[in-house]
């Protein structure tokens, strides 16, 4: 393949790349580097490589170029542009003279909150299998055999390991990382209640009881949203038909709040609930992404209790 059919290959991908001379200036910048790290009509044709780039990441490609250039030898470097994070590789090329040039791609890093989503979802499914099989388990109590039961046991167990691995993964992609941002809970508690109750063929009252000053709260509201969303449907799903449920917020501590308590209440049909004892395994794990906790609580005549608490934004 010429040159020239590799420029225009180039071109055609999305990846940001720059190719260099052996002075290690711009020869060639496609379109997809273009339009991430130059400005307006910027062109940095003829431009050192590492002036192209700012602050940090400037130093960062001067080192690379310079392994590149002088050694031969590929080089890997990681820069910021704007809110993006870039794993980038620069690797010799032949140039004129038995000299070498050097062509440099990028890659979008994935933010831990992107990861994150990730995890959460595959949480769900493997929560929905839990229930299952623990659905099944209780059904067939008694008339399995010892071969049935221990393969059932294996299963649940299995299905506990994935879990637990899951939540490790959570604990390292948050490590070291800042809360997400601040919003507006009581809101949110609004927006959920109307849309649910919109959204749901069956005839439900949702009552919503909370101070109209509650403290913002820690954490993704997308995140927070959704889980609320995901809970309230769910109970929908296993509550009497003929009784309410009741969304309630609170803040926690006083005149200094550490905190917010959304509780969800239900009065659950036993013929259509799920396990009890422990709040949705979905729930769980996207509470702890934002440094909340949930618990459930279940009384034979008040009903059903699932609490979910926030951090306060410190000032």
């Amino acid at each position: 393949m010429s040159s020239a059919e590799g420029i225009s290959l180039l071109a055609h991908l999305q990846t940001p790349i720059l190719v260099g001379d052996p002075e290690g200036c711009v020869v060639y910048a496609n379109p997809a580097f273009r339009s991430r790290f130059c400005q307006a009509g910027g062109d940095p044709m003829g431009q050192p490589l590492a002036m192209v780039f700012e602050g940090g990441a400037r130093e960062a490609v001067l080192t690379a170029v310079a392994e590149v250039l002088e050694f031969g030898q590929s080089a890997r470097l990681q820069l910021r542009e704007g809110d993006c994070g870039y794993t980038g590789l620069a690797s010799p090329i032949e140039a004129e003279d038995d000299r070498v040039g050097v062509v440099m791609v990028l890659l979008e890093e994935q933010s831990s909150e992107d990861y994150m989503g990730f995890t959460e979802g595959i949480g769900e499914p493997i929560a929905e299998a839990m229930r299952s099989l623990q659905g099944l388990s209780r059904r067939l109590d008694g008339s399995l055999d010892a071969d049935q039961q221990a393969s059932l046991a294996r299963s649940l167990k299995s299905i506990e390991t994935a879990q637990q691995r899951l939540r490790d993964l959570q604990m390292a992609l948050r490590g070291g990382r800042p809360r997400s941002g601040r919003f507006d809970v009581g809101h949110l508690i609004l927006r959920v209640a109307e849309r649910v109750m919109n959204d749901t063929e069956r005839k439900l009252e949702i009552e919503v009881l909370m101070p109209p000053n509650l403290p913002r709260v820690a954490g993704s509201p997308v995140v927070f949203e959704r889980l609320l969303t995901q809970l309230v449907r769910q109970r929908i799903d296993e509550a009497k038909s003929d009784k309410p449920l009741t969304l309630l917020a609170r803040a926690l501590g006083g005149e200094q709040p550490r905190g917010v308590l959304v509780s969800l209440v239900d009065i659950p049909d036993s013929s259509r609930r799920n396990a009890t004892g422990q709040p949705p395994e979905a729930l769980q794990q996207g509470m702890a992404s934002m440094d909340g906790d949930v618990v459930c609580v279940e009384d034979s005549i008040a009903g059903r209790v699932t609490s979910m608490r926030l951090a306060v934004v410190e000032p």
